[in-house]
């Protein structure tokens, strides 16, 4: 076995859910001492297990004699909206990450914000959520919030932008307790997938050189990241088929105003109903979906940014 993986202790702790059925949640632990570092994925059910396998990429690679400090991982934060493909539990259809710290006596959702928030939050110093396009889009951006600007810098995303004020997010609660966080929303579907594990997973490792947890001098990354304005999405007034223009590839860039991203036809005639085009005059594209897919009026389409 390579680093750190094997001798990670994995634990359950059972999640309160309904009279026919019974789950656990998954923590790693690794060490006692501070920094105390949590690392989290899966919170949205559609967007693993890309973060949990840059978190066994992460564990392979660092050894032992490098660690300054503990971890608390958690690969399935959602584990019944996983096993769904669900951007939320099914249970009860709540957004885990809109009901933190959670309610010890509320349902499935806000049982399991409250489980996380105890069993893995408390005595963080550090808390990197790690989040991705998923099952149908690829992102390429990490949140910063204040204080912890630098820690969304070590991983060296295309883009970062301000964290949005959203009560009741993972990130945002650990960040009101004092707690060092970045959102990172990189990955997803796509052919590039095992490269941006890679990217992810190197990311965790300079994020926690940074912070003193790893003792370990790594290469610099090439890449700038570029600070852009608040997000914009592109949505559709209707219902149609996507037709991609820009492919997996093009998440991260920065493309001309009027590029063509993808047009959306009727799909039976084919007829275009729509084109979505890029509106400023250097677009920063954060998400984009990369496949032909069936769109609902109104569905988030491409996000969109411009530098600041």
């Amino acid at each position: 076995m390579k680093g750190i993986s094997h001798l990670i202790n994995w634990r359950k702790k059972r999640i309160i859910s309904g009279a026919a059925s019974s789950q656990s949640l998954t923590i790693g632990y690794y060490g006692e001492t501070h920094p105390n570092v949590t690392i989290i994925a899966g919170v949205h059910g559609d967007e693993g297990p890309w973060g949990a396998w840059a978190i066994n990429k992460f564990l392979e690679k660092i050894q032992p004699n490098q660690m300054e400090g503990s971890l608390r991982i958690v690969p399935q934060a959602n584990p019944s909206a996983m096993e769904s493909d669900l951007r939320v539990s099914p249970l009860d259809h709540l957004d885990l990450n809109r009901v933190f710290p959670g309610d010890k006596s509320g349902s499935y959702t806000e049982r399991l914000a409250y489980l996380i928030t105890n069993a893995v939050l408390e005595d963080a110093d550090i808390v990197i959520d790690l989040h991705g396009g998923g099952s149908w889009c690829v992102n390429a951006f990490a949140f910063q919030f204040p204080g912890s600007e630098s820690i969304a810098f070590s991983f060296n995303p295309p883009f970062v932008l301000d964290a949005p004020v959203k009560r009741g997010t993972l990130t945002r609660y650990a960040n009101d307790m004092g707690m060092l966080v970045t959102a990172v929303e990189m990955g997803g579907r796509c052919k590039e997938e095992n490269a941006w594990a890679e990217y992810i997973a190197l990311g965790i490792e300079r994020c926690l050189v940074d912070t003193g947890v790893i003792a370990k001098n790594i290469p610099s990354f090439d890449r700038k990241t570029i600070h852009v304005e608040d997000s914009r999405v592109l949505r559709p007034s209707r219902g149609g088929l996507l037709i991609p223009e820009v492919g997996s590839s093009s998440v991260g860039t920065i493309v001309n105003i009027g590029t063509v991203l993808g047009r959306l036809v009727d799909p039976a005639s084919m007829a275009t109903l729509e084109v979505f085009k890029a509106p400023f005059n250097e677009t920063a594209l954060l998400l984009v979906r990369p496949r032909m897919a069936v769109l609902e009026g109104g569905a988030m389409t491409y996000v969109i940014s411009q530098p600041i």
